[in-house]
């Protein structure tokens, strides 16, 4: 998501356009990397983050009234000042604010705020009209530039290309302000279709690769928005920071679930290490009943005794506790005994309980996977909010209760799948009994649905909704994805079970292979 010099030359477009002529109201410093020129109906706002910009404001956002570090010495010097000119230096994302008004003691003063905003090496640096620095936001003192007071400014940009707008005889030059994206709309659109898109001060806001974009050419998908420079960049920062919050509020959330199937794991191993005991109870019941006849032979002491199986003659060795004596032996045997089985009888019954959990966490794990929306994952961490496999927060709102699935259409037959086990829920409960319901076979997924609106669904329209509902399971890398359906009237939801299980019965297998949708 650069933005790169064609973005910036739109959006310094769009600042001279609504402010050459205005008159400085006040500065502020919302933050250190952040300075905001308040004009009479604008704000000008400079962002020193990476990616650094700088953009239009209408509204002026909440900032601190009291000023801190260079918006205070800005303040001082050119608070007041009239806006002269926006210049940007060839198409780098460098440039000026040409600034002139009289200081407190009524002298005529002219000053430059050159901005360089171009990643971790950003700066705002206030120079005199003798070109020398006043002050700067970042100040340095390097081999290749001095950024201090009273040092002379030396403009930092690329000079080395050619700028476009000037020069554009040879497509295949390199020209100043050209990130790799622009490269290839320039190409892709050719000379005349770039110049056009350079000619009309908007940028055209899109969707590529799972990621949304600006730029100043128009991008080689049809879909895309044209808006004003800066509500682009709005936008752009607004579905960045929203895209940051999910994947951040998936790892806490996958962390959790992790967490809890690793628990379930463990105690899965445990539970099958004592039913394989059972395997060793006839031993030792062959053992009681064979010392309870020779218990004569035994004493205080002895280790063990070998004794004739009267079974098949072979010569058997009784383990025993020379601490005890014969009759406290015999006992711990058929104790041993009784314990095992008790503990076999438990861990079977736990062990599905357990089996049962973890099917529902890797269910619930994979709704998190696939999540792409906010409004999506509030509705998972509700439901691990009544699992009880978090706290609730109370920061974390839906924006709304409606209920979206994934909706696809083939052959005139609607498509649907759940993107989290309430919707699966509510998707499966909601179906008619004659709509197909398909799920992958043995692997956590999401519920699908064809609705079938009373007409027999054929053959190709099953198997296209097949490899949807296996590109939205767990083997959506995978080929050859069995995928289980029937009609609705074949599956129900058990007392008492997880969200989004159910069973289901009179089904048949496809094998399919997932279908990366176009959604």
């Amino acid at each position: 998501m650069p933005l790169d010099g064609l973005v910036f030359h739109k959006l310094i477009n769009e600042i001279k356009e609504n402010c050459l002529g205005s008159n400085i109201r006040n500065i502020y410093q919302p933050i250190n990397s952040e300075v905001l020129i308040q004009l009479r109906n604008n704000n000008i706002l400079f962002s020193l983050n990476n990616p650094a910009y700088i953009m239009l404001l209408k509204d002026k956002p909440e900032v601190p009234e009291n000023p801190v570090n260079f918006s205070q010495y800005l303040r001082k010097s050119i608070k007041g000042f009239k806006i002269k000119d926006i210049v940007q230096l060839s198409m780098d994302r460098t440039g000026y604010i040409e600034l002139e008004g009289f200081n407190l003691i009524g002298d005529l003063k002219k000053y430059r705020l050159y901005f360089e905003l171009m990643g971790r090496n950003s700066n705002l640096i206030l120079v005199n009209s003798e070109n020398k620095i006043e002050d700067a936001l970042k100040k340095y003192n390097e081999n290749l530039r001095t950024i201090l007071p009273g040092a002379k400014f030396v403009p930092f940009f690329d000079d080395s290309k050619k700028n476009f707008l000037l020069d554009h005889s040879n497509i295949d030059d390199l020209f100043v302000g050209f990130s790799k994206k622009s490269y290839k709309f320039l190409k892709y659109n050719g000379l005349d279709k770039t110049l056009k898109s350079l000619g009309n001060n908007k940028l055209y806001f899109f969707k590529e690769d799972n990621k949304y974009d600006v730029s100043a050419i128009k991008p080689i998908k049809e879909d895309f928005e044209l808006l004003d420079p800066s509500v682009a960049i709005l936008k752009l920062f607004e579905f960045s920071s929203n895209q940051s919050r999910i994947i951040h509020l998936k790892k806490d959330l996958e962390k959790i679930i992790i967490k809890e199937i690793d628990k379930n794991e463990n105690l899965k191993y445990k539970l099958l290490n004592d039913i394989s005991e059972e395997k060793n109870i006839e031993d030792l019941i062959n053992k009681g009943e064979l010392l309870q006849t020779y218990i004569f032979q035994a004493k205080r002491g002895d280790s063990y005794i070998d004794v004739s199986d009267w079974n098949n003659g072979k010569t058997v060795r009784i383990e025993l506790d020379p601490l005890k004596n014969p009759s406290t032996n015999l006992e711990n045997y058929f104790k041993k005994i009784k314990k095992i089985k008790t503990r076999v009888i438990i861990s079977k019954k736990r062990l599905s309980k357990t089996e049962n959990i973890l099917d529902y966490l890797y269910q619930l794990l994979l709704t998190i996977e696939e999540s792409e929306d906010i409004d999506n994952l509030s509705d998972i961490r509700e439901e691990m909010f009544e699992e009880g496999l978090l706290k609730k927060d109370k920061k974390l709102k839906r924006k709304n209760n409606k209920i979206s699935f994934k909706t696809f259409k083939f052959k005139d037959f609607d498509i649907f799948i759940g993107k989290n086990n309430k919707q699966n829920d509510e998707l499966t409960r909601n179906a008619s009994k004659e709509d197909i319901w398909l799920h992958t076979h043995n692997i956590p997924g999401s519920h699908a649905i064809i609705k079938s609106a009373g007409k027999i669904v054929p053959e190709d329209v099953i198997e296209y909704a097949a490899s949807l509902e296996a590109s939205f399971s767990k083997a959506k890398m995978s080929y050859n994805v069995p995928v289980d359906f029937t009609t609705r009237d074949n599956v129900w939801k058990p007392k008492g079970s997880k969200p989004g299980m159910w069973l289901y019965k009179n089904y048949k297998t496809i094998i399919v292979n997932p279908k990366k949708s176009d959604t």
